[in-house]
């Protein structure tokens, strides 16, 4: 535990460092930019080398630009220009009065701020007097400012701001616990390399020596400890230094009030245990003897029903998990009870459909036999129209009912289609005309037998009703995307409107056929069963115009089939 501990403190400690250097930085720069702000290098020059109306025109200039600054961000409680003597020029203070009136006060921190290469100078939190007498923690942001002086770069002075510390215990309040009414759980604070306390939460302390707030005494020469009893509690210390200021962030988690807890659980944990598992031994022996008694029940009816005894039946009304398994077992043997009935019942059928498939098998012949027998009656008596209308007939009987649910060659397919155009148009008496328009090339593609004939049958019955002459009827086979086969059946009938359209496409879609929408719909289901998602039917139609049915499929040839 305390080593995850100091784990999670250790990354919080570097997320702190991380928010304390973003923070400095804010304020940092914001001084940064006063500096190279044009509004501030002119008045420093004519401050410095003015005359004393320039001294004191400029130095009001100057005060209310530091006051801009002052109230662009909160935290800020003023700003100083020193010049290189450490005299204060302009100074600006949003509480109390310049704390830099006096080159004492501001020797030292001139003194450490030339001895920086670059950069900012970032002091320790000072305590000072505001209004009221009351005390208030600051701390300081200094940097140098340059000039150019008879064409080289020279010091003209120093611009300090002044901060509260409450900016410091913000940045560094990250925490992995928040501090409790009856004591501090873990908290973050600073100290310096000198380990006096730069900012913390009881406001008191700062200033002060961290080994203070140690029970044990540690001498100053030697590391701080990692773990000690810090304000009468038992602690676990981590430090991470700051690069940028030289200060070290402090985690001090309260053991005794992490632990303390843990310690109750523990107890807790154990007598549940045992109490736990001296209840589950008393179950387990109770169950286990009612479960293998169920178990040994349906074992023995397993090993009458393994002996050809299918008729065992178990008890299932015990309402436990067994009987679940006995309740499935009498299903079971209900269901093969069943099945084996329903075998013999579908053996018999099969075999009474077998021996009608034999007697069956003579009609075709029988028909055809008969046609050609009146086709030679017509011929002998000059009807050759007839004889022409019986062999059409013939041929598409015999195409009919021969390769079912097998692909032909679509000149095939073609031949049948001329035949019953042919024997449609003159039941009509020549009331249409129809038109075939292919690529002899897709002559040898292949397709299922008779998608079409529901289309053209459709079209010629419910589409030309009505109509005497003038009715035409096209058929296009072409190519589409170098893929598939399509095949657009278009004529100028009568059409659909849109309401008996979609109620024709709904029953399809719904398995509910019109009169006429049964061919349709089972060609729709041929092509779904023949082709999948491959195939494509659509249907367009206007009352009064004509309809255009278009079905597309995967173009298949030759080994392709």
């Amino acid at each position: 535990m305390k080593t995850k501990i100091n784990e999670l403190v250790t990354y919080n400690l570097i997320q702190t460092n991380k928010n304390l250097d973003a923070s400095l930085s804010e304020y940092d720069d914001t001084l940064y930019q006063l500096i190279v702000d044009k509004d501030f290098i002119r008045p420093i020059e004519k401050l410095l080398h003015g005359t004393d109306f320039d001294k004191l025109f400029y130095s009001e200039a100057l005060q209310k630009l530091f006051s801009g600054y002052s109230n662009s961000k909160e935290g800020i409680r003023g700003i100083t220009f020193l010049d290189n003597n450490g005299d204060s020029l302009v100074s600006y203070d949003k509480i109390i009065g310049s704390p830099w009136n006096s080159k004492k006060d501001a020797a030292p921190y001139l003194l450490k701020l030339n001895n920086l290469q670059q950069g900012p100078l970032i002091t320790v939190t000072e305590r000072v007097k505001v209004d009221g007498g009351k005390d208030d923690n600051v701390f300081h942001i200094a940097r140098k400012v340059f000039g150019i002086s008879s064409g080289q770069l020279e010091i003209m002075g120093y611009l300090i701001m002044d901060l509260d510390e409450s900016i410091l215990s913000k940045a560094s309040s990250i925490s992995l616990m928040d501090n409790q009414a009856d004591g501090i759980t873990s908290v973050n604070f600073l100290i310096d390399a000198t380990r006096n306390i730069v900012s913390f939460p009881e406001k008191k302390k700062i200033g002060t020596s961290f080994l203070n707030l140690l029970n044990t005494k540690v001498p100053s020469s030697e590391n701080l400890p990692q773990q000690a009893v810090v304000m009468g509690q038992s602690s676990i210390i981590n430090y991470y230094p700051n690069e940028q200021t030289g200060w070290t962030i402090v985690n001090v988690t309260s053991e005794d009030k992490m632990f303390s807890e843990i310690y109750s659980m523990q107890k807790i944990n154990i007598w549940t245990a045992i109490a736990v598992f001296s209840f589950s031994i008393l179950l387990i022996i109770y169950f286990s003897g009612l479960l293998t008694q169920s178990i040994r029940k349906i074992v023995n009816a397993m090993q009458l029903a393994e002996q050809g005894n299918l008729n065992v039946k178990l008890e299932d009304n015990a309402g436990d998990e067994i009987s679940i398994i006995a309740s499935s077992y009498n299903k079971m043997m209900t269901t093969i009870n069943e099945l084996m009935e329903e075998t013999k019942i579908a053996v018999q059928k099969q075999k009474e459909s077998e021996i009608r498939s034999l007697e069956a098998q003579i009609n075709p012949h029988f028909l055809y036999n008969t046609l050609d027998s009146i086709n030679w009656m017509a011929i002998d008596k000059d009807e050759h129209e007839i004889s022409r209308m019986l062999k059409g007939l013939a041929l598409i009987l015999r195409y009919s009912v021969s390769y079912s649910n097998q692909m032909v060659l679509l000149a095939q397919e073609l031949e049948w289609l001329e035949q019953y155009l042919f024997l449609q148009k003159n039941r009509f008496n020549d009331a249409f005309q129809y038109y075939i328009h292919i690529d002899p090339v897709l002559k040898e593609a292949k397709i299922y037998k008779l998608l079409l004939q529901p289309f053209v049958e459709n079209t010629i019955i419910h589409g030309f009703a009505g109509m005497k002459t003038g009715a035409e009827l096209h058929i296009h086979f072409f190519i589409l995307n170098e893929s598939f086969l399509c095949v657009e059946i278009e004529d100028n009938g009568c059409g659909m409107d849109e309401t008996v359209l979609k109620g024709m496409m709904e029953s399809e879609t719904k398995g509910t056929a019109t009169s006429f929408g049964i061919g349709v719909r089972n060609v729709m289901e041929r092509l779904q069963l023949y082709y999948g998602d491959q195939a494509h039917c659509s249907i367009e139609s206007t009352w009064g115009q004509g309809t255009k049915v278009s079905i597309i499929v995967p173009l298949l040839k030759g080994g392709n089939a």
